[in-house]
This record gives C-alpha cells, structure tokens and sequence, in this order.
C-alpha cells in the first residue's frame, strides 16, 4: 500500500514539474511571438513612413520643377506686370495642355499677385480676383525669403504647394505656383494594397472652406481623401489618436493603423497620415524570405510590377511615374535649367539596368517632336 502512494507521489510530482515546464515552455514562446510581433510592426512602420516620405519629395519636387519652369515664361510673366487677366488665363491654359500633351500629366498651375490675390487659375479660373490672404499664411514667408519652396500647406484645400516668386528688377509683383493633393502618394500605396488616410487637423477648418463637406473625424481630424466609404468612416472614428499618437501603431477595428505626422513648411503639424492593414497582410511581411529588403520594394517588384507598367506607365518598363516624367520633361526645361536637369536625368537613368533601357528605347516614345513654341 505504502508504495502505491509513495509511486502515486511521484506522479503527482512529475506531472507537476511538467506543468511547469510547459507554462515556462509556453510563456517563454508567447514573449518571443510578442516581441517579434513588436518587432515587426517597428520595423514596417519605419519603412512605411520612409516609403510615404519618399512619394512626397517626388511629389514636391516634381510640382517645383513645374512651378520654375512656369516662373521662367516671359510672356506669361509680362501678363502678371499687364494685370491682364484674360491673357494670362490663355498663356497658362496653352502651357498647361502642352504639358500634358507631352507628359500625360494633369497639373495644376495658378498666378497669384503680390498683394494675395488670383491672377489666374489653369484648372478653373472662375477665381480670378479673390482675395487669398485669409486662407494662405504661408505666402507671408516670402515678405523675407527669396528662394522658392515646395510644402504641404493649408489653403482652401490641405496639398502640396511648390510656390515661385517672382520678381520685376528688384520688386516682387506676385508668385508661380502648382498645386498637387496626394494623387502620386495615394495611387503609389494603392498599388501597394495599402489604405493611406490623409487627415487634416480640425482647427482649420473656417481656412479650408472647399474642405468643409468632409467627414469629420473624432472632432480631431478632417479627412481629405477625396474617395472613401463607410467602413473607412467606422474605422477611423473608432480611433484613439490620442494613443496612436504615442504608440505610433496600434490594432484597433481588425486592423493595424500607423500613424505618421503631417507638417508644413515651417515644421508645424498640421495634420496625419494614417495607414491601414490587414493582419494577413503584416503576416505576409513578418514571413518574407527577404526581410533584408524593404517589403515595400519587394511587394513592387514581385506582385505588381506588371500591374504598374500596364496601368499606369504604358509599354514602357519604367520604374516609377516620376522617371516617365521627368523624361518627358526634357522639352520643356528652359536653357538655364538644363545642366541640373541632366544631371537629375543620369542619376535616374543610372539605376536602370541595360536591358531595361533598351525596353524603354523600344517600346516608348520618349521623344516627341514639338511644333512650335512653349509659350
């Protein structure tokens, strides 16, 4: 009897010793899954953020680009010392179409005068004459910069905003300027699979009077996207800013939100950019072969390249919109701008491979004659 207890003992003993090491086996296993997990969405969330900081130089840079080559346009420039209006509505009209004819970009150009108000706008001139001193106190920075500057600014709508100044001999007599709103940004994560929110903080409100029909979100933010739906709207309102702020990446509604900050020229924040993904998503991530490479560039390369070429740059295998462009861009830089065009020519061209080369030249127009003249 005595050794049928003593055999049942040690049972107990053994099996609670096992128990126990389960529960370390176990714990050890969750806290490894935790911190991998944590890892994991640390190091998305620093390529996403790179990944969004890299469409939006291209997209300032590329709206610079524009605003300079339109503050060069002497014609267009006499209209601005003329107060003629009408003509420069038909000046800026002409450029633009001309652009888009060789570039097959939409771009948004306007001329405002010294004192802030709109001298003529290529995309609807219906504007011409007001005033815009309330709604853009951002232009208050040229009272003492000369230099140009490209910046997501607050107007009647939140975009990127590369604005020229202008100058008659010493006398600044109004500003180049074109405007872009996230399109490039939004369709580069687009074909990525990856929701981009673009939020505008809410106290600018009474500024951004073509913004006041979007939803509000949490009384904190105004959503910008110009295309969203209810689930959107249900997602984004069950968000607590306040800790994504902090934690720059949280799980809530079945998803992952990370949050980057907007800001301005002058480094103020004035809104957020708010990313959304599935869990298979960060699943597909936290499992890539290749975690040496950014996911971005591998989701790029291995699932969408195809869908890039033929969507959205034609037969040509470019690598980027910004590249098919700036190609096309070489019939409209004015003399004077022509050597650091180049020079901005090679460095991309230098990432391409022979071969990828020879399929651009084959297959893709990049030279286009052009009758007459650029005005």
């Amino acid at each position: 009897m005595d050794r049928w207890l003593h055999l049942f003992a040690d049972k107990k003993i053994l099996a609670g010793v096992f128990l126990v090491i389960v529960a370390i086996l176990g714990g050890t296993l969750w806290y490894l899954e935790q911190k991998v997990t944590s890892q994991t969405l640390q190091r998305l969330s620093d390529q996403l953020s790179l990944g969004l900081n890299n469409q939006l130089d291209k997209e300032r840079s590329t709206a610079l680009r524009y605003a300079l080559i339109l503050g060069q346009n002497s014609a267009l420039i006499d209209t601005l010392e003329e107060e003629d209006e009408d003509k420069g509505f038909e000046i800026l009209s002409e450029v633009m179409e001309s652009i888009k004819l060789h570039t097959d970009s939409l771009i948004r150009a306007q001329i405002i005068t010294a004192d802030y108000v709109i001298f003529a706008r290529s995309w609807d001139n219906s504007y011409a004459g007001m005033p815009l001193d309330f709604h853009r106190p951002d232009l208050l920075y040229f009272q003492t910069h000369k230099k140009p500057r490209a910046a997501i600014e607050v107007g009647r709508k939140i975009g990127v905003k590369a604005t020229v100044p202008v100058y008659s001999k010493e006398t600044m007599i109004g500003f180049v300027e074109v405007v872009s709103f996230f399109e490039s940004t939004q369709e580069y994560f687009d074909r990525l699979g990856i929701d981009l929110y673009v939020l505008m903080e809410e106290r600018f409100y009474e500024t951004a009077v073509f913004m006041q029909e979007n939803p509000v979100i949490g009384k904190e933010y105004i959503l910008a996207n110009p295309k969203y739906t209810q689930s959107d709207l249900k997602l984004l309102n069950g968000v607590d800013f306040k800790t994504l702020k902090t934690a720059r990446v949280i799980f809530s509604g079945g998803r992952y939100l990370f949050y980057e900050p907007m800001t301005n020229g002058e480094g103020e924040t004035i809104g957020a950019f708010v990313f959304s993904l599935s869990p298979q998503q960060i699943s597909t991530y936290a499992h890539s072969d290749e975690e040496d490479l950014s996911f971005l560039i591998h989701l790029s390369r291995s699932e969408l390249y195809d869908i890039m070429a033929k969507k959205t740059l034609g037969n040509a295998q470019f690598q980027s919109v910004y590249d098919k462009e700036l190609l096309y861009l070489k019939d409209t830089v004015p003399p004077e701008d022509r050597e650091l065009y180049l020079e901005e020519a090679r460095e991309r061209l230098n990432a391409y491979s022979k071969e990828e080369l020879i399929g651009i030249l084959l297959d893709y127009k990049v030279s286009k004659e052009i009758k007459g003249e650029i005005r």
